[in-house]
This record gives structure tokens, sequence and C-alpha cells, in this order.
């Protein structure tokens, strides 16, 4: 979630070799966070064994995680207005190092839920597009910032796509315990990098009395404008598709009979596809009406998996299904963010589109859990699936009635 700071631009330009620095921390920053959230999945199985838990305990504990970095990230920016970025991000990294360290030592589902579910996202919270974003702009200024905020986000896949073979590599060479020391080591250096990240950072000012008088005003403006809450239901199930992606497919592709290192590769595409896909969503987003991106993205989910499901599963199909799921993963992040920015001005965005986002994580919360209860009540896959594509096929029927050229009330204005 974005943090609506007033910030004081710098008096002299930025230099060249300023930008490099800040862009290339800020990318692993958000590699490194979201690369380790999008693969929880390839964790699960070493977890139950290691830990001694049930599948469906750890798809809960997944699923509460959800929930918790969904509702940390604005938590995390009232304390970046307090304290400053600097103080968030690298208790973001503090908080991830302890949770993923303190995950193997874990017997039971109590401190499993502790470290896995609680610690460990709230961590990621901090580390967020939005703080890291947060920390830079003031640096950069506005225009140079929105340039490199795609760069960015697509570092997301970046991450996905490096820490995938990682995990899988490590987890059959030295076990749970020791792919989690090692994965500790890129989170700690997080904190030597944001510390230098945010330097000379100009202290921001909190928001004023007025903006506060105007939130309820905004808020309720906001839900009760049909299209808002038609973009808000799409991303609940944008957020539902996404976590059974990222909690259950790698598992999925193991049952079908493929090689771990295999399936690990297949995941490593998928976080090449998202990239790709959000690129090319971005571009559409520009060209035609956000509303019609949206609702092709979500129904094309629910037609190649539909088609997924009919068809034999092997290496090829596989990897196959992984790229469709990649193209069209985080592609609608774009045209729902701009379609909050069209009906209420960008000065409300960040705002609005964080309650977006916490709908992303309850439908995320109740991907997780329910796709680990129908794996242990069915032992297949096809119930969450099935689901998903209702869901997507529902959300392509409403973002179709989203009006992109309401205009917003007087009050609501910038």
């Amino acid at each position: 979630m974005t943090i609506n700071l007033h910030t004081v631009e710098t008096k002299s330009p930025i230099k060249p070799i300023r930008i490099l620095y800040l862009t290339l921390s800020a990318c692993f920053l958000y590699a490194i966070s979201a690369g380790l959230r999008s693969n929880y999945g390839l964790l699960i199985n070493a977890i139950v064994s290691h830990c001694a838990v049930s599948y469906t305990t750890v798809s809960f504990i997944l699923a509460i995680g959800q929930l918790v970095y969904g509702i940390m990230q604005p938590l995390f920016g009232i304390i970046a207005i307090k304290r400053g970025n600097r103080f968030v991000l690298i208790l973001g990294a503090l908080l991830m190092a302890i949770g993923i360290l303190l995950v193997p030592m874990c017997s039971a589902s109590l401190p499993l839920l502790a470290s896995l579910g609680i610690l460990l996202p709230a961590g990621t919270g901090a580390i967020s597009f939005g703080i890291i974003m947060g920390t830079i702009t003031p640096s950069m200024g506005e225009q140079k910032a929105a340039a490199i905020s795609g760069l960015v986000s697509a570092s997301s896949g970046i991450g996905s796509t490096a820490l995938s073979p990682l995990i899988q590599t490590l987890l059959s060479i030295v076990g749970l315990a020791g792919t989690m020391g090692a994965l500790s080591l890129p989170i700690l250096l997080l904190i030597p990098i944001s510390h230098f990240m945010s330097k000379g950072q100009m202290k921001t000012t909190n928001q004023s009395e007025e903006e506060n008088v105007h939130i309820l005003s905004m808020i309720k403006e906001a839900v009760s404008n049909p299209s808002y809450i038609f973009a808000t239901l799409g991303f609940f199930t944008c957020g539902f598709h996404m976590a059974i992606i990222e909690t259950h497919v790698y598992s999925e592709f193991i049952s079908y009979g493929i090689a771990e290192n295999t399936a690990a590769v297949a995941f490593s595409c998928y976080g090449i596809a998202m990239m790709i896909g959000c690129i090319i969503s971005g571009f559409a987003s520009a060209k035609i009406q956000m509303k019609w991106v949206l609702t092709f993205l979500y129904g094309f989910r629910a037609i190649f998996i539909v088609v997924f499901l009919l068809i034999p599963k092997n290496t090829v199909t596989v990897f196959g299904f992984a790229l469709l799921l990649g193209l069209s993963s985080a592609s609608t992040v774009t045209p729902t963010s701009g379609i909050v920015s069209q009906l209420f001005g960008a000065a409300k965005l960040a705002t609005l589109f964080g309650f977006c986002f916490l709908s992303h994580q309850i439908g995320s919360f109740l991907s997780a859990w329910i796709g680990g209860l129908c794996v242990d009540a069915t032992n297949s896959y096809t119930l969450i699936w099935t689901a998903d594509i209702v869901l997507c096929f529902g959300a392509a029927l409403l973002c179709a009635k989203i009006n992109e050229k309401q205009i917003i009330s007087p009050q609501m204005g910038s």
C-alpha cells in the first residue's frame, strides 16, 4: 500500500549514479521480499516433514500469513509517518530474518504460526512496494520515481525466478534448517542497503487535520461507487487465484509425477512470464479501456484453467500452464490501480487501492486455507481450481460493468 506522505523535494538535481544506486537497491529489496513470499509453496512439504505438522495446518498458517501481510502494510505506513521509512525497512528485515530462522525450530502448530504466519509475513509487509517507493521518491522526485516504479514492480518476478531453483536445490542438499539459514543471509543484507538507501532522505511531515477529517467521507464515497466495488471484488478473486499459485502449485506439479527440480524450473518460468505479463498489461491499459483488460485477464484465467484440468498432465502441459499463470497473474495490478485512480483521482489512490489490496489478501487467506482442506479431503487440487474458475468468470462479468468515466464528487477532489 503506497504511503501518502508530504515530502520536500531535494534542492539540487539528483546525480545519475545516485539514481542507479536507489533503483538497484529498491529492486533488490522488493525482489527478496516479494520473491520469498511467492515461493512459500516450495517449502510446504519440507515443513510438513521437518516440523511434524499436517499439510492442512501449514496451509492454514500460510493463509493467516496472507492476512497479516495485507493488514500490516497500512499499519507500517502509519509507523513510517511517525518514525521514518528507514526504521520500517530495517524492522521489516529483522522480522523476516527472525521469522525464517525460527521455522525449523518449530515442532508444533502454535510456534510455527508465530514464525511463519506472523513474523515472516509482517516483515514482508514492512518491505512492501509502497514503503520502498516512499523511500526513494523524495530523492528522485515524482516523475523519475514513476518511471522507476515499473522496474521495482518487475523485480518481484526476478526474485521469484531466482529463488525458486535456489530453494529447491538447498532443500535437497541441506534440508529445511540449512535452507532457512541460507535465506536469512540476503534478508540480513537488506539492513545496510535500507540504511544507505534512505540516507539523506528529507524528513516527512504528518498529514494535515483537514485530510484526516475527509478520510471517512472519502471511504463512504468509494463504497457507494459500484465501479469501485466491482474492481475490489475482482481483486479479491485475484488474491484467491494468486494464493493457489504461491501456496499449492509447486506441490500440485509434483503430485503429477513431475520431478522436484523440473517443478522448480517451471515455477521459475512462471516468474519470468509474470514480468512479461505486467509489461503487456501496462501497454494494453494505456491503449484500451482498463476494464476490458481486466475482463480479458479474468476470463482468460478461467478458460485456460478449465483446459488444463481436462488435458493430460506431463512436463509440456505443466510448463505451458506455468507460463499462462505467469502472464495473467500480476497483470491485474496496473489496470485495477488505474481504474481506482480514474474514479477518485491520484491523490486518493494510495488509500483506496489499499482497501482493494486488503480485499486481495482476504481472497488469498481463503484460498491458501481452503486449498489445503480440499487437498487433504480429496487428495486432489480440482476443487480449489473449480472455485477459482467460478470466481474468475464472475470477476470478468463484474469488471465488464465498470464505468471508468465516473466523476468524483467535489469533496473528493485533490
